[in-house]
């Protein structure tokens, strides 16, 4: 197993040197027009940019504002290379155009070649002031459902929320404008679809996040699932503790009842076997279930649907993929998933995924909201 995970670690690193030298190659032509023998400044330049996003990683109990300014640096260097590489690839197949028209000397004259690097520069500049205030504008989606099922209530008010990565980016404040938003909304049961807390569990706790939590208002109380980011640096049991310390129920592979009509059931994250663990099936965690009542299913990622569907699940919520988060990825989460974002129902299953309310990596969005979600399930 571990051979295999060192095989795919290569060929991941073999792929990112790729896209970065591709990148670093073609810019530092444009800017070579402008000066020329910097090469060595300029590639040691590169090398940090392209390499921040690992060190972040291997040096996250770090702290203070440089720390955090190279964090945030590293985190934009995601998304500057997946636009990079769609601009160059688009200039590519116009130069390709142009060759055939005769019109080459004119696309590889220097002046044009810095030009078409400004014109990058702008793109990315705009994109990234549009996708990060876009990823602060807090929607609230709303969605109803009907159930044959007993409800004492006249309808039972669900909040969903997911994928926060709580850490240096999103941080205390934001998380602040969510308990406030949520206790507007005024639900009568609080669901956290995973994704949480980041991987760097240690930022969570010095801003001392938890208490925050502990100012949430609903009548029967905030549960969780977790998410894979919450398992990556194998301090799960840490994260764990941390929620409950604000009073949130997190549910690994476990079933609550409340009150004499509502059943929550919450799995451990799809990646939970890949860290020595074994989720259980739906059909065990059903086990002792009263198939009479309300039955919500916690999982992070929107899987195993047709499994939730044959055990009889009323409700599944989810998270995880974010939407794409930012064009083009989510043309990539809408083929991984039968459902990336949104609702899809079948038979009398009803599955809701969120594109959560925090970012990942970048704090951008670009064809996907950061969003608080509620969910009324109405008596027929």
């Amino acid at each position: 197993m571990k051979a295999i995970n060192y095989f795919f670690i290569m060929i991941f690193l073999g792929i990112y040197g790729i896209i970065n030298f591709y990148i670093g190659f073609r810019t530092y032509k444009a800017f070579n027009y402008l000066s020329e023998g910097y090469g060595i400044l300029y590639w040691g330049f590169f090398a940090i940019l392209a390499s921040s996003v690992f060190v972040v990683r291997i040096f996250n109990d770090f702290r203070g504002k440089v720390f955090y300014i190279f964090e945030l640096i590293s985190n934009y260097w995601l998304a500057i290379m997946v636009f990079s590489i769609v601009i160059l690839v688009f200039y590519d197949t116009i130069g390709i155009i142009a060759k055939i028209f005769g019109l080459n000397e004119f696309w590889i004259n220097p002046k044009i070649t810095f030009l078409r690097l400004v014109v990058l520069i702008c793109v990315l500049i705009l994109i990234f002031v549009y996708g990060n205030i876009n990823s602060k504008n807090i929607i609230i989606s709303e969605y109803e459902i009907m159930t044959d099922k007993k409800l004492p209530l006249k309808e039972l008010k669900i909040v969903l929320a997911s994928d926060f990565h709580l850490g240096n980016i999103v941080n205390e404040k934001r998380l602040k404008i969510f308990v406030n938003k949520v206790n507007e909304i005024n639900p009568d049961i609080v669901l956290l679809a995973g994704d949480i807390i980041d991987e760097n569990h240690e930022i969570f706790v010095r801003l001392e996040m938890d208490k925050f939590f502990k100012e949430i208002k609903s009548k029967f109380g905030v549960f969780a699932c977790l998410g894979n980011h919450e398992y990556f640096r194998k301090n799960t049991y840490e994260i764990e503790k941390s929620l409950e310390r604000g009073n949130i129920n997190v549910l690994r592979d476990e079933a609550v009842d409340i009150g004499d009509f509502l059943t929550v059931i919450g799995r451990e994250d799809a990646v939970f076997n890949r860290f020595g663990g074994t989720r259980k099936t739906i059909g065990e965690l059903l086990k002792d279930v009263d198939k009479n009542r309300f039955i919500v299913l916690l999982d992070h990622q929107p899987k195993e649907i047709e499994e939730a569907v044959k055990n009889g699940i009323d409700l599944q919520v989810s998270g995880h993929t974010h939407k794409g988060q930012f064009f083009p990825i989510n043309l990539f989460t809408k083929r991984l998933f039968l459902k990336d974002y949104g609702y899809y129902g079948k038979d009398k299953y009803n599955l809701i995924v969120t594109s959560g309310f925090g970012t990942w990596g970048p704090p951008i969005r670009l064809g996907s909201i950061s969003e608080i979600v509620v969910i009324k399930v109405k008596q027929k």
